[in-house]
C-alpha cells in the first residue's frame, strides 16, 4: 500500500484507541456496500469493547437482513455527544440525509469513502477512488488492527461482491480479488449470498421491467440508451440495476441512463458507462456524482425536460463538444 493511505489507516486507528463512544453510519438508499462497510466496521468496533450505533436515515431492505447484527441498525437517536462519527460510503455529507444532523454532536467525523466526487467533508478524509468499494477500504482497516473473524468477513464480501457487480465491473481489481481470496478462507458461500440478494422479484416485477425496457430509447449511432419511467415502485429493494443489467445486452451503446419520476417536477437520473465517457463528470455537471462508471443525480424539473437536457449533454460529450 502507498504511504499516504497506511498514514490514514493509522491515524484511524489511533482514533479508535484514544475514544469509546462511535455513530456509523452511510449513505441513503442503502446497498450492499453501505450496510457491509457499516456492519464490519460495528463488529470490528465491538471486539474492541467499544460502545457504538449505526444509525442510518433509512429502514435496511429486506433482502440485506442475512448480514449478521443488522437488527441492531437503529433509525432514529437520542440526544448526546459522541466521540467520533464515522461516514461511510457517502461522497457528501448530506447523503446521509437526517444522520446528518447528528455528526455535529460528534467529537470527529472520519469521512471513508472511494468515491471519486467526494467533498472531503470530514475532520479526517480517507478517499480511495481506485478502491472497489468502502467495504475494502475497511478490510485494509481490520488488517492493520489485526481483526477478522466470520461474521466481519461476511460483511465486507457482500460489500465488494455488490459494488463491484458481482466482480464484473472496471473497478475490480487484483487486489480486490487477492482481499476475496482472504475473506474465502472463513468459510464464506458465495452462492448463498448471490441468492440472497439476487433473488428478490416478484411476478409483478417482472411485468414491470418488461414495460420499462419496451421504452427503450436510442440517439443517432445507438451510441446512448435511456429509459423514461413516469411511475417508478418504490419499494424496500431496487430494481435499478436488474433494468441496467438487461440495457447492457446491447452491444451498441457506450452509455446507459434511466430517468424516473420522482414528483412533477423533481426527477431521479441513473447513468451507467461501459466506454471511456465518466460519467462521473456528467452527473456533477448537474449537481450529482459518484463513480467514473456508475452516478446519479436529482434534477428539479420535470421528466421530458430532464430528459431533454440530460441527453444533449451527453450527446455533446461523445461528440468532444462539452
Amino acid at each position: 500500500m502507498k504511504r499516504a493511505k497506511i498514514s490514514k489507516i493509522k491515524k484511524i486507528v489511533e482514533l479508535i484507541k484514544n475514544n469509546n463512544s462511535f455513530l456509523i453510519t452511510a449513505h441513503m438508499n442503502l446497498e450492499g456496500d453501505a450496510l457491509g462497510s457499516e456492519l464490519s466496521l460495528f463488529l470490528l468496533l465491538k471486539k474492541l469493547n467499544k460502545k457504538v450505533t449505526v444509525y442510518n436515515h433509512d429502514a435496511t431492505p429486506d433482502v440485506y437482513k442475512f448480514l449478521p447484527k443488522h437488527k441492531l441498525i437503529k433509525n432514529n437517536f437520542k440526544k448526546g455527544k459522541i466521540d467520533l462519527a464515522f461516514v461511510l460510503d457517502c461522497s457528501d455529507s448530506s447523503r446521509a440525509g437526517k444522520v446528518e444532523d447528528k455528526l455535529n454532536d460528534a467529537g470527529n467525523v472520519v469521512n471513508i469513502d472511494h468515491h471519486i466526487s467526494n467533498t472531503f467533508f470530514g475532520d479526517l478524509n480517507w478517499v480511495e477512488p481506485k478502491m472497489s468499494s468502502a467495504s475494502e477500504m475497511i478490510y485494509h482497516l481490520a488488517k492493520e488492527m489485526r481483526i477478522m473473524d466470520k461474521n466481519i468477513a461476511l460483511c465486507i464480501y457482500t460489500g465488494i461482491f455488490t459494488d463491484t457487480g458481482s466482480f464484473s465491473y472496471a473497478n475490480t481489481s487484483p487486489d480486490t480479488h487477492r482481499i476475496v481470496s482472504e475473506l474465502m478462507k472463513f468459510n464464506i458461500k458465495p452462492h448463498l449470498i448471490d441468492k440472497e440478494i439476487h433473488s428478490l422479484c416478484v411476478p409483478d416485477d417482472i411485468d414491470f421491467i418488461g414495460k420499462c425496457i419496451s421504452r427503450l430509447k436510442f440517439a443517432p449511432g445507438q451510441k446512448i440508451s435511456w429509459i423514461t419511467i413516469s411511475r417508478w415502485q418504490k419499494k424496500n429493494y431496487d430494481l435499478t440495476e436488474i433494468i441496467f443489467s438487461i440495457m447492457k445486452l446491447l452491444k451498441k451503446p457506450e452509455v446507459f441512463v434511466i430517468f424516473k419520476r420522482i414528483s412533477k417536477d423533481r426527477t431521479r437520473i441513473n447513468f451507467r458507462s461501459c466506454s471511456k465517457l465518466d460519467v462521473n463528470k456528467v452527473a456533477k455537471f448537474f449537481g450529482g456524482g459518484g463513480h467514473k462508471r456508475a452516478s446519479g443525480t436529482t434534477l428539479n424539473k420535470n421528466l421530458k425536460e430532464s430528459e431533454k437536457k440530460v441527453i444533449n449533454f451527453i450527446k455533446g460529450c461523445l461528440n468532444g463538444k462539452k
